[in-house]
């Protein structure tokens, strides 16, 4: 969660949030909030709105964060004036965060200082609270099953119409389900092939022996195996995001994050509301999220 006070300023409202994302960013690191560093070129105490310090090996990494709850753009001004404190307190890094954004000038200025132009892309209740969705492609995988039991030892095997509906064994004669149980648990476990076509002689257990009852009451050594008649079907659409704590890339538009939290998917939703995709359609827009979705209908 944001670590934001409402008591204090709006502008260190901002500074606050922008080191709790960073401290979420950068688990490992110190990250320190109105920091006090000497210039070396100025021989005076700079302020730093949010610190960020590890250690790699032997060497010491500064990042230095400043925060610009401004009431327009930053402009080229500002992004030159935060590169001269760089330089005075010989940071390696450097980010501007500006929820109000960047001019074309600043960013373009930004790009040859190799500086970083960001905005909180935060999903919790303050006055830069931002709404997210993902866009994402939803791929369901339909499937329908024709079974294939065979034996070679020497009795009788009697199989009624429905033989998927016996329950199934193995070598220990431990009753694992029905036939049609077990291989839609394993379907949806994702432990059978599921790429769209037809995948013949699907083992229906990973290993190890199987028996069925023969008809007349003795357990029988069989080999069950499947044939997987697997359908495609895509739609594009955007998942909102419940839970987010990042940042934006103001220059590319991408979000930084470690974490996030998103609704559960309503698959008729989906298909009622999304768009589909036709075979070997690409979407209208990049997708940042690919969501497969297994569905057994049964025997063919």
């Amino acid at each position: 969660m944001s670590d934001v006070t409402t008591a204090r300023p709006e502008w260190e409202q901002l500074e606050l949030l922008v080191a709790s994302i960073q401290r979420q960013l950068a688990p490992g690191a110190t990250v320190t909030h109105n920091a006090k560093i000497r210039g070396q070129q100025s021989e005076t105490m700079r302020q730093v709105d949010v610190l960020v310090e590890q250690f790699v090996g032997q060497y010491s990494i500064r990042i230095a964060l400043d925060c610009k709850d401004y009431a327009a753009p930053v402009d080229v001004k500002g992004v030159e004036e935060f590169h001269g404190l760089l330089v005075d307190i010989v940071a390696h890094k450097g980010a501007l965060v500006c929820p109000k954004g960047f001019t074309k000038a600043a960013k373009k200025r930004a790009r040859k200082l190799e500086i970083d132009l960001y905005s909180p892309a935060d999903t919790d209740p303050h006055k830069w609270q931002v709404s997210l969705a993902l866009p994402t492609i939803c791929d369901f995988r339909s499937m329908r099953i024709a079974f294939r039991i065979s034996s070679s030892a020497p009795m009788p095997l009697r199989i009624p119409e429905a033989f998927y509906e016996l329950p199934v064994y193995d070598a220990r004669k431990r009753e694992l389900g029905t036939i049609m149980a077990v291989a839609m648990k394993r379907w949806d476990a994702g432990e059978y092939p599921n790429e769209p076509g037809v995948h013949e002689k699907v083992p229906l257990v990973a290993e190890g022996e199987t028996q069925i009852d023969n008809g007349y009451g003795v357990l029988l050594p069989v080999e069950l195996d499947l044939t997987l008649f697997v359908k495609q079907q895509r739609y594009v659409g955007h998942v909102p995001v419940d839970t987010l704590h990042g940042l934006r890339d103001e220059q590319t538009g991408h979000v930084i994050t470690n974490a996030f939290q998103f609704r559960l998917l309503n698959p008729v939703e989906i298909q009622n509301q999304w768009r589909k995709l036709g075979e070997g359609e690409e979407p209208p827009f990049p997708v940042v999220l690919q969501v497969i979705g297994l569905h057994g209908l049964g025997p063919k």
